[in-house]
């Protein structure tokens, strides 16, 4: 090792023993002076050039936030709206915690994409739960609609495993970085062992004149606001055309989490990896060292998958109305890890809308509402198969349909004032606030509009201050039913699809908004004509509704 080193080591060694927070107890966050350089924590030994090690997968449950709020979420406070008690917040967070109970008994049992994951046992629970609720409310034809699925690719182990070596430092062991999660479609059974490259974001200014052939590429991308939308998109594929023989994809996010948005990422059926931030973090400082050192790192990988034909399902049940035209009400099922938001949030607020219009007076529309096989793995899509089996009734008679996917997560900030003890990034706080979400209109018909206007207004919904006519999510499967109206709001913030998604990140009074809101829209929709539901001139919608 050289002598500049040797040197640093020892200053290492110093201010370890000199503060207690680069010793082996280390406090959650450490104050910093604004814009002053921030340097790795050293681990005063010389394994790993010295670097302090990565820990384990930020406990879900905790949630990656350095500390428990002292202020509240902004309370559910508003005048209009149907104050059912079965639209309260703490009645649905009830629900939302029961729904993240089958995603946790699924990392209990030990597997490895955990979750309520369509051809696992937990979604199969859920199912079975969400039947039982929507009956005991009151739906007493509610069932579950079977359909098969063929070739579903579901990962079940994959491990990065960086190598020990003499070049980098005395004493250093192998290192399994615990966020590591298995991306693309599968399937995939490889392992590979080879030099690491790093290549930045992957851009193809990073990538111009390196030569990836046989190597690892190591990349680097921000969510901005998820991984939906993150900075830059989709570049492991460019990786791999370039030759390189697998990649590692370094999230930006807080904490240590686990990332799984199958192949949103371009990887198709190569042998990829995203990273959390705190392991993503450390590979970055030691593939700096190595870089200053003139020498090499290596990594093994290895995935395994296996492919299932499951049959899944489908739950519908129907509120009757006077007429046999529908109004549809969605909320898919699945989720990957906790799913707290995707789609806890939203099936739980399903289910306080069907009790709510079970208990009421007879509506004029017959309200069908399906608790979706959803859309996540691949192959599989809950509202396609529901389309297909219902085609020439509930489809073909529907005035609307209304997506509840993603409505209710904390708004996440970073802390102006500190660093975490690992010297990765600032910690993350949740704000008072709900995640902001798009808002569409499939085909901007006015009185929809104008009741979105006043959910913001009279409800206090967080959205997105346009209306998009497309609907990301669950309706895909029926983007092409041009005729056919449709609306939601959704959202996809930074723990869209990680395992900080959990029962810590939704807040009630979020869910008792969009309950509330829903069931206002719900019944304006109902009492609407058919022709005003697909775009026909209304009334506006002046002020906010009266309390009933």
């Amino acid at each position: 090792m050289t002598a500049k080193r040797h040197i640093g080591l020892l200053l290492a060694v110093c201010l370890a023993m000199a503060s207690p927070t680069l010793a082996g107890s280390q406090p959650a966050t450490t104050t910093r002076p604004f814009m002053q350089p921030v340097m790795p924590a050293r681990s005063g030994t010389d394994a790993w050039f010295g670097l302090r090690l990565p820990g384990p997968v930020t406990d879900p449950v905790r949630g990656p936030i350095d500390a428990k709020p002292v202020l509240p979420s902004r309370p559910a406070q508003f005048g209009p709206g149907p104050l059912d008690p079965l639209l309260s917040g703490a009645a649905i967070l009830a629900d939302v915690q029961r729904i993240v109970g089958f995603s946790h008994a699924s990392r209990a049992a030990g597997e490895y994409l955990w979750g309520r994951v369509t051809g696992r046992p937990a979604f199969d629970n859920t199912l079975s739960w969400v039947e039982s609720s929507l009956r005991t409310a009151g739906l007493r034809d509610a069932h579950h609609e079977y359909f098969n699925v063929h070739d579903l690719h579901l990962p079940v182990a994959g491990e990065v495993r960086l190598l020990a070596s003499k070049a980098v430092g005395g004493g250093s062991a192998d290192i399994v970085l615990q966020s590591a999660m298995i991306g693309g479609d599968g399937p995939v059974n490889d392992t590979l062992t080879a030099p690491l490259m790093y290549v930045g974001q992957g851009s193809d200014a990073d990538l111009a004149g390196r030569d990836l052939k046989g190597k690892i590429a190591v990349l680097v991308s921000t969510p901005l606001p998820s991984l939906y939308a993150a900075l830059p998109a989709r570049r492991i594929g460019a990786a791999l055309a370039q030759g390189a023989a697998g990649v590692i994809e370094i999230q930006v996010q807080p904490g240590n989490l686990q990332n799984f948005d199958r192949d949103r990422h371009g990887c198709g059926k190569g042998l990829c990896f995203t990273l959390g931030g705190e392991d993503g973090y450390f590979l970055q400082n030691v593939l700096g060292e190595a870089a200053r050192e003139g020498t090499s790192v290596f990594a093994k990988l290895s995935a395994r998958s296996e492919t299932l034909n499951p049959v899944l399902a489908n739950v519908v049940a129907t509120v009757p109305g006077k007429s046999t035209r529908t109004i549809i009400v969605i909320a898919h099922a699945d989720g990957w890890f906790g799913g707290g938001d995707d789609n806890a949030s939203g099936l739980a607020v399903m289910l306080a809308l069907a009790r709510h219009f079970a208990k009421g007076p007879r509506p004029e529309h017959t309200l069908v509402f399906v608790a979706s096989a959803g859309h996540h793995s691949a192959t599989v899509n809950g509202p396609r198969a529901f389309r297909e089996a219902h085609a020439h009734d509930y489809i073909a008679n529907a005035d609307l349909v209304i997506n509840l996917e993603h409505p209710a997560q904390s708004d996440v900030m970073r802390s102006y004032l500190y660093r975490e003890a690992i010297n990765f990034t600032s910690p993350s706080l949740t704000t008072s606030g709900d995640l902001a979400k798009q808002v569409a209109v499939s085909n901007e018909a006015p009185l929809l509009i104008d009741l979105w206007r006043q959910g913001v207004s009279c409800f206090g919904l967080d959205v997105q201050r346009t209306v998009d006519r497309a609907l990301p999510g669950d309706l895909n499967a029926l983007a092409d039913l041009e005729a056919l109206p449709r609306t939601q709001m959704i959202a996809s913030g930074g723990l869209y699809h990680t395992s900080g998604d959990d029962l810590w990140s939704v807040p009630e009074p979020a869910l008792e908004r969009a309950a509330r809101f829903h069931a206002y829209l719900i019944s304006a929709a109902d009492r609407a004509s058919s022709d005003q539901l697909r775009g026909a001139a209304s009334p506006s919608q002046v002020g906010c509704p009266p309390t009933p």
